[in-house]
């Protein structure tokens, strides 16, 4: 989980966001399970919210807002580097969660 948070870290997101820890679990979760993108809402959110005690929707709620803010100041100047591709429009959650889960997974020999 170290690496996601350095990783989150890295590309510029700040951590006071209530949505920077979810995001860390996230990419962890999915690192460990990729069967986790087939159900971000459902699956994911939910589990991630159980560890602080809040709904899916809020982790879901939490994380746009972050992105939102992310996106407005760096566009897809950081991340182009790690997607390895533009990016045209703000991502999803789901989508930043893939890239990043991705990116760590070629980086760091960790597949699942």
């Amino acid at each position: 989980m170290e690496e996601a948070y350095k990783l989150v870290r890295k590309i510029g997101i700040r951590s006071h966001y209530v949505g920077f820890e979810y995001l860390v679990h996230c990419i962890y979760f999915v690192m460990t399970d990729r069967s986790y993108l087939r159900n971000v809402t459902g699956k994911l959110y939910v589990e991630v919210g159980k560890i602080y005690g809040v709904s899916g929707g809020s982790v879901e709620a939490a994380m746009r807002r972050m992105i939102w803010d992310y996106w407005n100041q760096h566009g897809d100047s950081i991340l182009l580097k790690i997607a390895g591709q533009r990016l045209y429009n703000r991502p999803t959650a789901m989508e930043l969660i893939a890239i990043l889960a991705d990116y760590l997974r070629e980086h760091t020999g960790k597949s699942k």
